[in-house]
């Protein structure tokens, strides 16, 4: 998705993308760890295993971008798989 702005106003959001390596998954959808695995060989195939992937999170500002100071409810929180390369 990126960037984009709300109609009628100048604020801006941010939704990151997955690409051919990484995979963003919302924290707040309480993902399993099988429900982790099986995104990843949803993306990459039957044959990935934890030693093909890392499971990281972040914080990531995507709502009111440049719109005020400090705001903890602005960011969301995710947790992102990235295949590893070979």
């Amino acid at each position: 998705m990126g960037y984009s702005t709300r109609t009628g106003t100048r604020i801006r959001d941010f939704w990151p993308d997955d690409d051919t390596n990484t995979i963003y998954i919302t924290s707040d959808s309480s993902p399993s760890l099988a429900d982790i695995i099986e995104q990843a060989r949803d993306k990459w195939g039957a044959d990935v295993s934890l030693d093909d992937i890392e499971i990281t999170s972040e914080k990531i500002h995507t709502h009111c971008l440049g719109y005020d100071l400090y705001d903890p409810s602005d960011y969301t929180d995710f947790i992102i798989i990235t295949k590893k390369s070979n």
